[in-house]
C-alpha cells in the first residue's frame, strides 16, 4: 500500500503529534513543548551527559515504527489516497520509510549515525539508502546538484536549502514532504518535522532541489 497525501499528513500530525519551532544546523530558535501524551513522555534524552553529542529534544522513549504499522494505517485510510504511477510510488514508500527509521535521531555536526546526524548527513544518507541516489556530503555541496525547483513546484522528496547561518549561502538542507513540510536534522532538534511557512524557515529559504528523476 503506497502513501498518499492525507496519509502522509495523518502519519506527520496524528501520529507523531509533535508541534514546534524548529531550528536549523546552525540557528537559534527555541524548541516548543511537546505536547503530553500518555504513549509518548518527553523527557532528557539519553545523550545529554555524551561529550560528543549534542543535546535535542530526543524522546527517552520512542514509539516502536515498522513497516507493519504503516502499512495498517495506510490500508485504513486508503480511500483518501490519490493514485501515483508505480515507481513514484515506491520511491515515496522507500523514503518515508528511510525517513521515519531516523525520526528523533540527536544532531550531531559532522555525524553520519543513528547515534547522532547532521542535516547534510541525514538527506545524503536517505537518498542513498532508500534510492540508491548519491550526492554530496556537504548541504552547500547539495544544493549545486539536481534540477531548481520553483517553492511553487516542490514535490516529495526535494532537498530544500536555507540560510540559517545570514551570510547570503547554504547552510541548511531538508527533505520536503508535502503541504509544506519537510524533514530535517536541526541542531536544537534532531531529525524531526518542520514547517516551511514557518516565520524562521520562511525567511531563511534559498531555494530547491530535485534530485529524483
Amino acid at each position: 500500500m503506497h502513501f498518499g497525501k492525507r496519509v502522509l499528513s495523518f502519519l506527520l500530525i496524528s501520529l507523531f503529534g509533535v508541534s514546534v519551532m524548529i531550528s536549523g544546523c546552525s540557528s537559534s530558535q527555541n524548541l516548543s513543548k511537546v505536547d503530553e501524551d500518555a504513549n509518548l513522555k518527553a523527557g532528557v534524552n539519553d545523550y545529554s551527559n555524551s561529550k560528543n553529542l549534542v543535546a535535542t529534544n530526543t524522546l527517552k522513549e520512542k514509539v516502536k515504527i515498522d513497516k507493519v504499522n504503516l502499512e495498517s494505517i495506510s490500508s485504513s485510510l486508503s480511500r483518501f489516497v490519490p493514485s501515483y504511477n508505480e515507481k513514484s510510488s515506491m520511491e515515496r514508500d522507500e523514503v518515508m520509510y528511510k525517513v521515519i527509521e531516523y525520526l528523533n535521531t540527536p544532531y550531531l555536526w559532522g555525524g553520519t549515525s543513528k547515534r547522532g546526524i547532521d542535516c547534510s548527513a541525514f538527506c545524503q544518507t536517505v537518498m542513498y539508502q532508500a534510492l540508491g541516489i548519491s550526492i554530496p556530503r556537504t548541504s552547500l555541496e547539495q544544493s549545486k546538484v539536481g534540477v531548481d525547483v520553483a517553492p511553487e513546484d516542490l514535490k516529495f522528496g526535494d532537498l530544500v536549502f536555507f540560510d540559517t547561518m545570514n551570510k547570503g549561502r547554504v547552510s541548511h538542507v531538508g527533505i520536503y514532504l508535502e503541504d509544506g513540510y519537510f524533514i530535517h536534522s536541526g541542531s536544537k532538534t534532531g531529525v524531526i518535522v518542520a514547517s516551511l511557512n514557518s516565520d524562521f524557515y520562511a525567511r531563511t529559504y534559498l531555494k530547491a532541489k530535485r534530485v529524483i528523476e
